[in-house]
């Protein structure tokens, strides 16, 4: 196939019930210089039969089938199979919108940009149901290489879900960068494109949504609780805190990291709170207090920068304190009553 302007990885596993819909929102795109690689892997429902189906009808479809390694490991089989100039990925249950690879390709062409970004809407499914749905916001932008450390603010704000933008194949491979396949549970995205930004990358901020992002608490990785979780976002955020120190972002906004923690603190107990899994309440303050280990917690506090995250948002700084204090009891029941409230 002469010409691949992009390549769109897609992981599969065990979604038939979703996946012709997520691939004809593809295919329909109005761009088609463009080849589709779908990676089963080691699917056991018919998701691989659905694969080759597709394959047979559109000579743009490749196909690897593969033993189950995890969606990381899907990617990557799909980085080493890609052709194309750009790198795109979408999820097995996931949508494009129209316009997505037409619109977004002219934009890094335009500006040869090795990253374009674009918004997204999350759409929370339960028992088929829309129970929730809201989009990234952020402002239209175009940085430079050396550009990108003193607008990171506003780069950041354009999420970290790797299908939310297209990357040039030469930048990934020339600064080796592909997907940690001892994360199984969620935070290979922000991994990923953390890596990215460590390479100060040339970046298009592009405000439309193109991406309908489907968390199903059924189906998605993303849904689901388990050690590796935390221990991936442990590693991840190692890396973001170096990404911190080289763009010099707190010199601008002095809470910034603190923020940042305070956010992952939150979710984290939200993680192990009783909507998303079933366990012992000494199990659940364990996994916390097995969190506050990871590196980015033992280092010294900087008193000016929680002062600054408290007068910004004294429910946020609370959070991070009572963690950064060990109250995990206390951060707990104030977490999850707080969800409770919210639900009536």
């Amino acid at each position: 196939m002469p010409d691949i302007k992009i390549s769109i990885i897609v992981p599969v596993y065990n979604s038939e019930k979703y996946l012709p819909e997520t691939a004809q929102s593809i295919l329909k795109q109005s761009f088609s210089d463009f080849e589709l690689i779908l990676v089963d892997d080691g699917s056991k429902d018919g998701s691989g039969k659905i694969c080759d189906q597709l394959a047979a009808k559109d000579t743009r479809i490749k196909v690897i089938h593969k033993t189950n390694g995890g969606i990381c490991s899907a990617r990557n089989a799909g980085l080493k199979e890609a052709a194309g100039e750009y790198i795109a990925f979408c999820d097995n249950d996931d949508i494009y919108l129209p316009g997505l690879l037409e619109d977004n390709y002219a934009l890094a062409k335009k500006y040869d940009a090795d990253v374009v970004r674009y918004s997204r809407s999350y759409r929370t499914v339960k028992d088929g149901k829309v129970i929730a749905e809201e989009k990234t916001s952020f402002k239209a932008g175009v940085y430079s290489s050396s550009q990108f450390a003193a607008n990171f603010d506003q780069i950041n704000k354009a999420g970290e879900g790797i299908w939310a933008g297209i990357y040039r194949r030469a930048f990934l491979q020339k600064n080796q960068i592909d997907f940690d396949e001892t994360m199984k549970f969620g935070y290979e995205d922000l991994d990923f494109i953390t890596k990215i930004y460590l390479c100060s990358p040339s970046v298009v901020l592009n405000p439309k949504t193109y991406y309908v992002w489907i968390m199903r608490y059924a189906h998605s990785t993303s849904g689901k609780t388990d050690i590796n979780n935390i221990t991936s976002l442990m590693k991840c955020l190692e890396n973001k805190s170096r990404l911190v120190t080289q763009t010099g972002i707190e010199t601008q906004i002095p809470s910034f990291w603190v923020e940042e923690l305070s956010r992952r603190i939150y979710t984290i107990v939200r993680y192990v709170s009783p909507k998303k899994v079933k366990m012992p309440f000494g199990k659940r303050i364990e996994l916390l207090k097995y969190f506050r280990t990871a590196a980015v917690f033992q280092q010294p506090t900087d008193k000016k920068k929680t002062k600054a995250f408290k007068k910004q948002s004294k429910p946020g700084w609370l959070i991070w304190y009572l963690f950064d204090k060990k109250h995990y009891w206390l951060l707990y029941f104030l977490v999850t009553g707080k969800q409770r409230l919210s639900e009536k």
